[in-house]
């Protein structure tokens, strides 16, 4: 069934490389990982903190100066609040062979380290466009919470 208005590969009998944007993201976007949208930010942001500790410094100035860099920020953490790390390492345990599972783990840990990097350099206070969900189980239900971790 053919879902949307163009194929989803730019050639037939093509792998994946040839998947065009919107079905490659929307994998991505299905195992909760967004991996396309945040891999290499924590990569930059560490090494651009471990080169001069007032980068860090630097970094927070251009979030509240530079309205490009802000949104640009404020939509990769929209992304780790839609992420859920947990859902995408059950997914490789269920899909994956074994033998990549430490690849994922070893992803899942640059997600977890990114986000940490990327508080860093965001304003703590909680605002209307810049706060972490979690979706925590609770005995009488489930729970939205907003945490800043």
């Amino acid at each position: 069934m053919n879902i949307g208005s163009r194929p989803a590969k730019r050639r037939p009998s093509g792998g994946i490389e040839t998947l065009r944007a919107i079905p490659w993201i929307f994998a991505w976007t299905q195992t909760r990982f967004h991996l396309p949208v945040w891999l290499g930010f924590g990569a930059a942001f560490k090494e651009v903190i471990e080169k001069n500790v007032n980068n860090l410094n630097m970094l927070q100035e251009m979030y509240n100066q530079w309205p490009f860099f802000r949104v640009t920020l404020d939509l990769v953490e929209m992304v780790f609040a839609k992420g859920d790390p947990k859902i995408a390492g059950l997914n490789d345990r269920l899909l994956v062979s074994k033998d990549l599972w430490l690849f994922g783990d070893q992803l899942r840990n640059k997600y977890e380290e990114t986000k940490k990097l990327l508080l860093q350099v965001m304003p703590l206070q909680p605002c209307k466009h810049s706060t972490f969900y979690s979706f925590e189980l609770i005995p009488k239900g489930l729970s939205l919470k907003a945490i800043r971790r």
